[in-house]
């Protein structure tokens, strides 16, 4: 018999506990699901200092229910910890997580509210023996792991130049579109030029910033964002010279193209759009996250989205930001 861990749910908003509430999503569609929903994890409790939302989402789940994180987590010593809060909390839970020992923490992203406030949980987590999973999910779905494998392997040649679009706010839904570029193409940015989108101001938090990143490796990504209150989208197109990857439908649908002899221009190659291999698969990405941490538990494996993966998407994100505010300045990173 597998062990079953536990886990406990700090926050009980949309993404912590009650986007399971909506009928129309994937599920399961929340961190306190997903922990429901997996055969070697238990949700022994949910935390929120608002009455309101811990009834409501106590009521759904029907387990323990907590206002105080602290005594929530000495009372229980729950294998997982789940840190859904607002990203202004995250340094706060985290380090309480760290100090009592948690097994693994589950942290929401993005990292933290700020660059400072990542750093010092960077510092915090030195010598930790927890295992720390930043929920930038696109990690653990399959056709994002195949993709990146076939820009590994050498599938689509050397990377040309790459394109991604997100909506609802750079800090928010940006924030996954930023660590995805960096896990499809096993690099980090190294330098950013942003400009805020003054006709797009649809975010919960933050702006919506359109820019370029320079990636160390010398691939160069423009990154753009589109209205969430027209529809949303978390799309990339990847060009390499000898074909290319189009994921669309927030990351559900994927094209690999190859190179044919062309038939719109004499004498020129193109990319073969009629042949190319479409896959589609939806399934809840927070499920990934929640086996991954079972994975990791279990000793099978190790974070494969780490801290230090959350800090340099907020190294990226922060120098867009910066250079929006310096008026296009190219920001080193």
């Amino acid at each position: 018999m597998h062990k079953k861990y536990t886990a406990a749910v700090l926050g009980c908003g949309k993404v912590g506990a009650t986007f399971e509430m909506d009928s129309g999503l994937i599920k399961p569609a929340s961190h306190a699901a997903a922990v429901v929903a997996n055969p070697r994890t238990e949700l022994v409790a949910l935390v929120d200092a608002d009455p309101a939302a811990l009834k409501r989402a106590g009521d759904y789940y029907k387990v323990a229910t907590y206002t105080d994180a602290r005594a929530c987590l000495e009372e229980l010593k729950p294998d997982i910890v789940v840190i859904a809060t607002p990203p202004a909390m995250h340094e706060e839970m985290f380090s309480l997580a760290v100090e009592l020992n948690i097994p693994t923490i589950i942290c929401e992203k993005p990292v933290s509210d700020n660059l400072e406030s990542a750093e010092r949980m960077m510092a915090r987590a030195k010598g930790t023996k927890s295992i720390i999973v930043v929920n930038h999910q696109r990690r653990f779905f399959p056709l994002f792991r195949e993709a990146r494998n076939a820009i590994r392997s050498g599938t689509l040649g050397r990377i040309q130049q790459a394109s991604a679009y997100y909506s609802n706010g750079l800090l928010n839904n940006g924030t996954h579109t930023i660590d995805t570029l960096q896990f499809l193409l096993d690099d980090i940015p190294a330098w950013a030029i942003g400009v805020e989108n003054p006709l797009n101001t649809t975010a919960p938090f933050g702006t919506n910033i359109d820019g370029i990143l320079g990636f160390k490796k010398g691939t160069v990504v423009a990154v753009q964002s589109l209205d969430n209150s027209e529809y949303g989208a978390h799309d990339f197109v990847i060009y390499g010279t000898a074909g290319g990857i189009v994921i669309r439908q927030y990351g559900f649908h994927f094209e690999l193209l190859e190179v044919k002899d062309g038939v719109t221009f004499a004498g020129m190659k193109e990319l073969d759009w009629e042949g190319a291999q479409k896959k589609t698969e939806r399934r809840s990405q927070l499920q990934g996250t929640v086996a991954h941490v079972v994975e990791c538990l279990d000793g099978n494996t190790q974070s494969e989205s780490t801290l230090l993966d959350g800090y340099r998407t907020m190294q990226a994100l922060n120098a867009l930001v910066q250079s929006a505010a310096e008026e296009g300045k190219r920001i080193i990173i």
